[in-house]
């Protein structure tokens, strides 16, 4: 139920963000930082359906069916809070 929560509360607040025209070149490659943990996954096993994910530019605008996510700070990896950017870099 958390999970849910937070994924809709997330997708509203992008949703409410200016996206620009241009659409991002899928090379499959999540950031790299020292102190951020970016992890390729599938859209789907996060439980957003694919369709519905590729209206968000944020989470999958290549359409390429992955994205980047990593924990929510304060939270633990397994908790299901994570913050998601698509898989463009």
């Amino acid at each position: 139920m958390k999970r849910t929560i937070v994924v809709a509360a997330v997708l509203v607040t992008l949703l409410a963000i200016p996206v620009s025209s241009a659409s991002g070149k899928s090379i499959g490659g999540c950031p790299t930082s020292a102190s951020e943990k970016w992890e390729l996954v599938t859209v789907e096993s996060l439980g957003i359906d694919p369709e519905t994910a590729s209206g968000i530019p944020s989470l999958d605008g290549n359409g390429d069916g992955y994205t980047c996510v990593k924990p929510m700070p304060n939270f633990p990896l397994g908790s299901g809070q994570f913050v998601f950017r698509d898989n463009t870099v």
